[in-house]
Protein backbone atom coordinates (compact mmCIF):
# COMPACT_ATOMS: atom_id res chain seq x y z
CA UNK A 1 0.00 0.00 0.00
CA UNK A 2 1.12 3.58 -0.63
CA UNK A 3 1.94 5.47 2.55
CA UNK A 4 0.65 8.91 3.60
CA UNK A 5 3.00 11.80 2.89
CA UNK A 6 2.40 14.52 5.46
CA UNK A 7 4.01 17.33 3.50
CA UNK A 8 4.58 19.85 6.28
CA UNK A 9 6.27 19.80 9.68
CA UNK A 10 3.43 21.96 10.99
CA UNK A 11 1.17 18.90 11.15
CA UNK A 12 3.45 17.19 13.67
CA UNK A 13 3.04 17.79 17.40
CA UNK A 14 5.46 17.08 20.22
CA UNK A 15 4.10 14.82 22.92
CA UNK A 16 3.44 17.47 25.58
CA UNK A 17 1.78 19.83 23.12
CA UNK A 18 -0.48 17.05 21.86
CA UNK A 19 -1.43 15.89 25.35
CA UNK A 20 -2.28 19.45 26.35
CA UNK A 21 -4.52 19.87 23.31
CA UNK A 22 -6.23 16.51 23.81
CA UNK A 23 -6.88 17.28 27.48
CA UNK A 24 -8.56 20.57 26.52
CA UNK A 25 -11.09 19.00 24.14
CA UNK A 26 -11.95 15.30 23.85
CA UNK A 27 -13.10 15.82 20.24
CA UNK A 28 -9.52 16.47 19.19
CA UNK A 29 -8.87 12.72 19.40
CA UNK A 30 -10.74 12.61 16.08
CA UNK A 31 -8.04 14.61 14.30
CA UNK A 32 -4.90 14.01 16.38
CA UNK A 33 -3.19 10.62 16.34
CA UNK A 34 0.12 8.99 17.33
CA UNK A 35 2.68 9.29 14.54
CA UNK A 36 5.49 6.90 13.63
CA UNK A 37 8.18 7.32 11.01
CA UNK A 38 10.59 4.81 9.53
CA UNK A 39 13.51 5.84 11.69
CA UNK A 40 11.70 5.26 14.96
CA UNK A 41 9.96 2.06 13.90
CA UNK A 42 13.22 0.15 14.28
CA UNK A 43 14.68 2.35 17.03
CA UNK A 44 13.28 3.70 20.30
CA UNK A 45 9.97 5.31 19.32
CA UNK A 46 9.80 9.07 19.73
CA UNK A 47 6.40 10.02 21.07
CA UNK A 48 4.98 12.29 18.38
CA UNK A 49 1.46 13.07 17.26
CA UNK A 50 0.10 14.41 14.02
CA UNK A 51 -2.86 16.60 13.11
CA UNK A 52 -4.78 14.67 10.49
CA UNK A 53 -7.95 16.07 8.93
CA UNK A 54 -8.08 13.14 6.54
CA UNK A 55 -10.29 13.88 3.53
CA UNK A 56 -12.28 16.63 5.30
CA UNK A 57 -13.37 19.76 3.51
CA UNK A 58 -11.94 23.04 4.76
CA UNK A 59 -15.23 23.85 6.49
CA UNK A 60 -15.25 20.49 8.27
CA UNK A 61 -11.65 21.03 9.40
CA UNK A 62 -12.59 24.47 10.78
CA UNK A 63 -14.88 22.70 13.25
CA UNK A 64 -11.65 21.88 15.14
CA UNK A 65 -10.44 25.47 15.61
CA UNK A 66 -7.28 24.90 17.67
CA UNK A 67 -5.57 22.30 15.42
CA UNK A 68 -6.92 24.13 12.34
CA UNK A 69 -5.24 27.35 13.48
CA UNK A 70 -1.98 25.49 14.06
CA UNK A 71 -2.03 24.11 10.51
CA UNK A 72 -3.13 27.44 9.04
CA UNK A 73 -0.23 29.20 10.78
CA UNK A 74 2.50 26.65 10.09
CA UNK A 75 1.46 24.78 6.94
CA UNK A 76 -0.59 27.21 4.84
CA UNK A 77 2.27 29.68 4.07
CA UNK A 78 4.57 26.85 3.01
CA UNK A 79 1.95 25.21 0.81
CA UNK A 80 1.12 28.42 -1.07
CA UNK A 81 4.57 28.41 -2.66
CA UNK A 82 4.34 24.74 -3.67
CA UNK A 83 4.22 24.15 -7.45
CA UNK A 84 1.56 21.44 -7.16
CA UNK A 85 -1.97 22.92 -7.38
CA UNK A 86 -3.49 20.22 -5.12
CA UNK A 87 -0.98 21.00 -2.36
CA UNK A 88 -1.95 24.67 -2.48
CA UNK A 89 -5.69 24.08 -2.76
CA UNK A 90 -6.01 21.43 -0.04
CA UNK A 91 -3.36 22.84 2.29
CA UNK A 92 -5.07 21.57 5.49
CA UNK A 93 -4.71 17.94 4.31
CA UNK A 94 -1.61 15.81 4.07
CA UNK A 95 0.22 16.34 0.79
CA UNK A 96 -0.65 12.74 -0.12
CA UNK A 97 -3.51 11.65 2.18
CA UNK A 98 -3.87 8.22 0.49
CA UNK A 99 -7.62 7.73 0.31
CA UNK A 100 -7.20 4.07 -0.77
CA UNK A 101 -5.07 3.19 2.26
CA UNK A 102 -7.47 4.93 4.63
CA UNK A 103 -10.37 2.94 3.20
CA UNK A 104 -8.40 -0.32 3.45
CA UNK A 105 -7.55 0.28 7.11
CA UNK A 106 -11.09 1.17 8.21
CA UNK A 107 -12.31 -1.16 10.93
CA UNK A 108 -8.98 -2.91 11.43
CA UNK A 109 -7.69 -3.04 15.05
CA UNK A 110 -4.13 -3.27 13.72
CA UNK A 111 -2.17 -3.57 10.48
CA UNK A 112 1.25 -4.84 9.38
CA UNK A 113 4.15 -2.49 8.72
CA UNK A 114 7.79 -2.60 7.66
CA UNK A 115 10.27 0.14 6.88
CA UNK A 116 10.62 0.89 3.19
CA UNK A 117 14.42 0.84 3.43
CA UNK A 118 16.29 -1.18 6.01
CA UNK A 119 19.37 -3.32 6.50
CA UNK A 120 17.19 -5.95 8.18
CA UNK A 121 13.70 -6.82 6.96
CA UNK A 122 11.35 -6.88 9.96
CA UNK A 123 7.54 -6.92 9.95
CA UNK A 124 5.38 -6.00 12.92
CA UNK A 125 1.89 -4.90 13.90
CA UNK A 126 0.95 -1.25 14.29
CA UNK A 127 -2.23 -0.40 16.24
CA UNK A 128 -5.17 1.26 14.51
CA UNK A 129 -5.23 5.02 14.93
CA UNK A 130 -1.47 5.33 14.43
CA UNK A 131 -0.42 7.38 11.40
CA UNK A 132 2.62 5.94 9.55
CA UNK A 133 4.83 8.23 7.51
CA UNK A 134 5.89 7.79 3.90
CA UNK A 135 8.95 5.70 4.84
CA UNK A 136 6.76 2.90 6.24
CA UNK A 137 5.11 0.29 4.03
CA UNK A 138 1.61 -0.65 5.24
CA UNK A 139 -0.15 -3.96 4.63
CA UNK A 140 -3.87 -3.70 5.36
CA UNK A 141 -4.49 -6.82 7.42
CA UNK A 142 -4.41 -7.71 11.08
CA UNK A 143 -4.09 -11.44 10.33
CA UNK A 144 -1.23 -12.95 12.34
CA UNK A 145 -0.87 -15.71 9.74
CA UNK A 146 0.11 -13.08 7.17
CA UNK A 147 2.57 -11.55 9.64
CA UNK A 148 4.08 -15.00 10.18
CA UNK A 149 4.50 -15.68 6.47
CA UNK A 150 6.01 -12.25 5.81
CA UNK A 151 8.41 -12.75 8.73
CA UNK A 152 9.50 -16.17 7.49
CA UNK A 153 13.00 -16.83 6.19
CA UNK A 154 11.55 -17.61 2.77
CA UNK A 155 9.77 -14.27 2.36
CA UNK A 156 12.61 -12.24 3.87
CA UNK A 157 15.08 -13.88 1.46
CA UNK A 158 12.67 -13.22 -1.43
CA UNK A 159 12.21 -9.57 -0.43
CA UNK A 160 15.91 -8.91 0.07
CA UNK A 161 16.65 -10.32 -3.40
CA UNK A 162 13.73 -8.74 -5.25
CA UNK A 163 13.55 -5.30 -3.67
CA UNK A 164 16.80 -3.74 -4.76
CA UNK A 165 19.10 -1.45 -2.77
CA UNK A 166 18.95 2.23 -1.86
CA UNK A 167 20.92 4.91 -0.06
CA UNK A 168 24.47 5.42 1.10
CA UNK A 169 24.35 2.23 3.16
CA UNK A 170 23.04 0.21 0.21
CA UNK A 171 20.13 -0.90 2.39
CA UNK A 172 17.43 -3.25 1.12
CA UNK A 173 14.25 -1.63 -0.20
CA UNK A 174 10.79 -3.19 0.19
CA UNK A 175 8.81 -2.42 -2.93
CA UNK A 176 5.17 -3.58 -2.95
CA UNK A 177 5.09 -4.31 -6.68
CA UNK A 178 8.29 -6.36 -6.57
CA UNK A 179 8.31 -7.88 -3.07
CA UNK A 180 4.72 -8.29 -1.92
CA UNK A 181 2.42 -8.59 -4.95
CA UNK A 182 4.23 -11.44 -6.76
CA UNK A 183 5.13 -13.40 -3.62
CA UNK A 184 3.48 -16.88 -3.71
CA UNK A 185 1.71 -17.10 -0.34
CA UNK A 186 1.41 -20.71 0.81
CA UNK A 187 -1.88 -22.57 0.46
CA UNK A 188 -1.77 -23.55 4.11
CA UNK A 189 -4.15 -25.92 5.86
CA UNK A 190 -6.26 -24.62 8.73
CA UNK A 191 -3.92 -26.28 11.23
CA UNK A 192 -0.86 -24.72 9.58
CA UNK A 193 -2.48 -21.28 9.50
CA UNK A 194 -3.30 -21.57 13.20
CA UNK A 195 0.21 -22.69 14.14
CA UNK A 196 1.89 -19.93 12.11
CA UNK A 197 -0.49 -17.30 13.48
CA UNK A 198 0.15 -18.37 17.08
CA UNK A 199 3.92 -18.17 16.60
CA UNK A 200 3.63 -14.74 14.96
CA UNK A 201 1.51 -13.46 17.85
CA UNK A 202 4.08 -14.74 20.38
CA UNK A 203 6.98 -13.14 18.49
CA UNK A 204 5.22 -9.80 18.10
CA UNK A 205 4.20 -9.72 21.78
CA UNK A 206 7.72 -10.67 22.87
CA UNK A 207 9.29 -7.88 20.80
CA UNK A 208 6.72 -5.29 21.90
CA UNK A 209 7.34 -6.17 25.54
CA UNK A 210 11.12 -6.23 25.16
CA UNK A 211 11.56 -2.93 23.32
CA UNK A 212 11.97 -0.13 25.82
CA UNK A 213 13.35 -2.20 28.69
CA UNK A 214 16.54 -0.25 28.10
CA UNK A 215 17.58 2.57 25.78
CA UNK A 216 19.56 0.12 23.64
CA UNK A 217 16.77 -2.46 23.38
CA UNK A 218 15.45 -1.61 19.92
CA UNK A 219 14.35 -3.85 17.06
CA UNK A 220 17.54 -2.94 15.21
CA UNK A 221 19.75 -4.01 18.13
CA UNK A 222 17.68 -7.10 18.93
CA UNK A 223 18.06 -8.42 15.38
CA UNK A 224 21.77 -7.52 15.33
CA UNK A 225 22.23 -9.73 18.42
CA UNK A 226 20.18 -12.53 16.83
CA UNK A 227 22.44 -12.43 13.76
CA UNK A 228 25.53 -12.75 15.96
CA UNK A 229 24.05 -15.61 17.96
CA UNK A 230 23.21 -17.50 14.78
CA UNK A 231 26.72 -17.01 13.41
CA UNK A 232 28.28 -17.96 16.78
CA UNK A 233 30.05 -14.59 16.95
CA UNK A 234 30.97 -13.39 20.47
CA UNK A 235 28.77 -10.59 21.81
CA UNK A 236 30.12 -7.28 23.05
CA UNK A 237 29.20 -6.09 26.55
CA UNK A 238 26.51 -3.82 25.06
CA UNK A 239 25.11 -6.69 23.00
CA UNK A 240 25.06 -8.99 26.03
CA UNK A 241 22.99 -6.38 27.85
CA UNK A 242 20.55 -6.23 24.92
CA UNK A 243 20.42 -10.04 24.89
CA UNK A 244 19.57 -10.13 28.61
CA UNK A 245 17.00 -7.32 28.59
CA UNK A 246 15.47 -8.50 25.33
CA UNK A 247 15.24 -12.05 26.70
Amino acid sequence: MLRPHVGGAGFILESEQAKSLLASDARLHEVSHPYRNGRYLMATPRELYVIDFGMMTEQQARDYPVPFDIVRTLVYPQRQSNPRPSYRTYWWRFAEPRRTLRTALEGLPRFIVTTRTSRRRVFSFMPAGTVPDSKIVCIATGDAFVLGVLSSTIHVAWAMAAGGRLGVGNDASYDKARCFDPFPFPDATRAQRTAIAELAERIDLHRTTAVGRGSDVTLTNIYAVIEKLRSHTPLTAKERAVHTLGA
